[in-house]
């Protein structure tokens, strides 16, 4: 039924023109993609996928669209421009933070989590059904589509994934084309104008080091030029001959290839655009911002996600038999985000931390308490001994206590030299009678 009320709108757009009347041009043209009743056309196409979309955002600006895979709040969205706090606002207006789950870097898949429940989750349907030609919108969170188009190249494979990634709009430029070396990365070709030629950098050269990282890899090599923005200075080790020596060069101004000047004519691009292990592509003109959301065939089934605005008139979708088999590993935690992203701890995290919290508390208090019963049962050991001494001093007459017994003299002999002097006899008889006191059924040697 939408497929046929589709089919007639489109037919009789050309016809409601007058015979021989130029084509209006602008945008206000109503044959144009963007015009909003060729928009309307669509409503009721987007109109389920529309209840599971959402508007992903960070640091309050808008970033991608979501749509929703879980009643429970699991989100999924495009990953690659994710950063600072991220918030998803609904369909109904409610603006909830979110956390990130998990990222599967190959698709461009990010899975966030919002404490929402009672929503609506999207029902995906192979996109192998879907042919060249096939028309094919995306939906957002009004009521008419964000884009719409028609597929070019059916879902295809695309087993090459060794190409170079786009840099980052700021990214410096060293100015050079980098290959396999012995040992490093060989310096295949230096650019004129460039800091590379500028600090002396020179063809088959071998670079070693860069900025102190070793280098082996020329894919590796320009990922790691490409952290460093213009204007900044890398200092690059390099083999040349016999010798070593430390070149330090100024990163310029990445220059805009001639080709994708073209491809940026209309609109802007996506941060990313190469890498994708399986692709849908479809014309028409989305914005990056409105990539991440549900692309729907003619029947409003959900047949992948719009990831990226790759040229002037080429879009891709990762479509859903990618995705679905994804969805409980990103769930279950197997492909972790990186450390950038985890903006709110999980009540789990938050639950685990009490925990640790409680149990670190119970155990200082259960070292004060050893502690203190182990001095109690010192003192509670030592108590009689003290006791027992005070008792026996107090008991023995000047004459026989005499000085303290840790302090008594050793034995000595007295004027005869056969007979013991008469403290010597004392302390014996003081050494009988402590002995026998610790004995309470011995009898007494002495009375005094």
């Amino acid at each position: 039924m939408i497929r046929r009320y589709i089919s007639i709108i489109l037919c009789l757009i050309p016809g409601l023109l007058l015979p021989g009347q130029v084509l209006a041009q602008g945008k206000d043209a109503p044959f144009l993609r963007s015009h909003p009743k060729f928009l309307g056309a669509f409503r009721e196409v987007v109109a389920k996928a529309g209840q599971s979309t959402v508007r992903v955002m960070c640091g309050g600006k808008d970033t991608a669209l979501g749509l929703v895979v879980d009643e429970k709040g699991w989100i999924l969205t495009k990953s690659c421009d994710l950063k600072d706090k991220i918030t998803c606002k609904l369909r109904d207006g409610r603006v909830l933070e979110a956390r990130l789950v998990g990222v599967h870097k190959d698709n461009d898949l990010a899975l966030l989590k919002i404490e929402a429940s009672g929503l609506m989750p999207i029902e995906f349907t192979d996109s192998k059904g879907t042919l060249a030609g096939n028309w094919v919108a995306c939906a957002g969170l009004d009521a008419d589509p964000v884009a719409i188009g028609v597929v070019s190249v059916p879902t295809r494979n695309i087993p090459d994934k060794s190409g170079f990634d786009l840099p980052p709009p700021d990214a410096g430029y060293l100015g050079v084309a980098p290959g396999p070396g012995n040992g490093g990365v060989r310096i295949l070709q230096v650019l004129p104008k460039t800091g590379a030629e500028k600090a002396g950098l020179k063809t088959d050269d071998i670079v070693i080091l860069l900025a102190g990282k070793a280098v082996l890899d020329p894919k590796e090599f320009a990922k790691h030029v490409q952290k460093f923005k213009t204007g900044e200075e890398i200092t690059l080790k390099v083999k040349r001959g016999d010798k070593e020596l430390d070149i330090k060069i100024t990163l310029g101004k990445r220059p805009i290839p001639r080709v994708e000047e073209q491809n940026r004519m209309g609109s802007a691009l996506s941060s990313r655009r190469t890498g994708y292990p399986m692709v849908l592509q479809f014309d028409g003109l989305i914005k990056p911002a409105d990539c991440g959301g549900p692309l729907v065939d003619l029947d409003g089934k959900v047949i992948g996600i719009s990831i990226c605005r790759a040229g002037r008139a080429e879009n891709w979708a990762v479509p859903a038999e990618a995705i679905t088999p994804l969805l409980a590993d990103l769930k279950a935690g197997k492909y972790p985000p990186p450390n950038v992203v985890v903006n709110i701890p999980s009540e789990k995290l938050n639950q685990a931390r009490n925990a640790f919290a409680k149990a670190k508390a119970d155990l200082e208090a259960a070292q004060k308490n050893l502690a203190k019963a182990k001095a109690d049962l010192e003192k509670a050991e030592a108590g009689p001994i003290r006791q027992w001494k005070n008792n026996l001093g107090r008991a023995l007459p000047p004459k026989v206590r005499g000085p303290a017994l840790p302090n008594r003299k050793p034995l000595s002999k007295g004027p005869n030299k056969n007979q013991p002097s008469r403290e010597p006899h004392e302390s014996i008889n003081l050494l009988a009678f402590s002995v026998r006191v610790d004995n309470p059924n011995a009898k007494r040697k002495h009375r005094l």
